[in-house]
């Protein structure tokens, strides 16, 4: 096993293994620079697990430490290390990038655009957000979140020595329960539906009400999904929903994933996959249903079942999240399946199913 190490400003791969002397090999990666550091450090470890790489045995003498890192771009100032932030986001989803884009042009335009970063201060952050008198506290978590996001940038390139943004105070958010759609629900939605003799018009409800909470998908990538080719394909051969980026769609993460089918959800889609002529999972007369179409169908029907009006489509997703938690699923795994940026997204669906933790409590102070 290897791992990453800095001290005194210096970054070194430090290996281990029991049966060697010494146990543990420190390997000096002699770069200031964190993304290079992290870049030398997986090239060694990798090549260490093939065993074409012995720390013990070659030290730095080996070919992988002859790569050279691409040109360091100029981030001295507010102004060019917006820009490059944004470039490296370029991945994500249009609108990810448009609250990005607009999240800091206000916070660039407040401080200067040819402040130095070296300068930059937590104070800075917190006039900022302090001049935004008429904003509510959750857009003042998201204004400092986001601009977190960029300072924690500069750290990684080795412009800023810290994440200054951590300094900064906001009102503290009031956890609320994650609001996931029970099957009582779904089922008196499903029922409103035929009653009102639209069992076939809306059927690609019917379907996502029964379906996403076993599967978890974005409503994007619902209204993406196909069954042959495409950025969110449905493959019943090897039992999984395959979800990534391609064309004009993309994860809002940035990320692909795949989310595996359980028997019940495969048997579904096997069914309507039988019954479909349509390219797309969920279709209205052969076409991808549009999400004003879906989100205004879906309002009048839940209206109609007399549902809570905070169950929304993204309720089914929500779902899927607190089932695997109240299985004790490991958080890390739930973050994987669900295409979370990070767990502290994911740790919402600990909230809503505490008990979970019981589990691996008993398991490791039981008798």
């Amino acid at each position: 096993m290897a791992s990453l190490v800095q001290q005194h400003g210096k970054f070194y791969s430090q290996f281990y293994d029991s049966n060697r002397t010494p146990k543990r090999k420190r390997i000096a990666l002699q770069t200031p620079r964190r993304d290079v550091a992290e870049r030398l450090h997986v090239r060694a470890e990798d090549k260490y697990a093939l065993g074409e790489y012995d720390p013990w045995r070659d030290g730095r003498e080996h070919e992988l430490f002859g790569w050279e890192a691409p040109p360091e771009k100029d981030l001295s100032t507010l102004g060019k290390a917006r820009d490059a932030f944004l470039e490296s986001k370029s991945h994500l989803r249009p609108a990810t990038q448009r609250t990005y884009r607009e999240v800091l042009r206000l916070f660039v335009r407040y401080v200067g655009e040819d402040t130095r970063t070296s300068s930059l201060t937590s104070r800075e952050i917190a006039n900022w957000i302090d001049s935004k008198t008429e904003i509510s506290d959750a857009t003042r978590r998201k204004y400092v979140s986001h601009v977190g996001y960029l300072i924690r940038f500069l750290v990684k390139k080795g412009w800023l020595d810290r994440d200054i943004s951590k300094d900064v105070g906001v009102p503290k958010k009031t956890e609320t329960p994650t609001k996931a759609i029970t099957s009582d629900q779904a089922e008196k939605i499903i029922r409103a539906i035929e009653d009102s003799g639209g069992e076939d018009r809306y059927r690609y409800i019917i379907l996502i009400l029964r379906l996403n909470p076993m599967i978890g998908l974005r409503t994007g990538e619902l209204l993406e999904m196909r069954w042959e080719e495409g950025p969110v394909r449905v493959d019943l051969d090897s039992g999984v929903v395959h979800v990534a980026s391609g064309g004009d769609f993309k994860t809002k993460s940035g990320q692909s994933r795949r989310v595996p089918l359980s028997e019940e959800a495969a048997e579904l889609l096997k069914e309507e996959r039988e019954e479909s002529s349509s390219e797309y999972v969920f279709h209205r007369n052969g076409s991808k249903v549009k999400y004003t179409t879906l989100s205004s169908a879906f309002r009048e029907f839940r209206k109609d079942a007399g549902v809570a009006s905070w169950v929304t489509l993204h309720s089914t997703r929500h779902a899927f999240g607190t089932r695997l938690a109240s299985a004790g699923t490991p958080i890390h795994v739930i973050k994987k399946l669900m295409g979370h940026s990070t767990t502290s997204v994911t740790e919402q669906y600990m909230h809503a199913a505490p008990e979970q933790g019981h589990h691996y409590v008993d398991k490791a102070f039981g008798d």
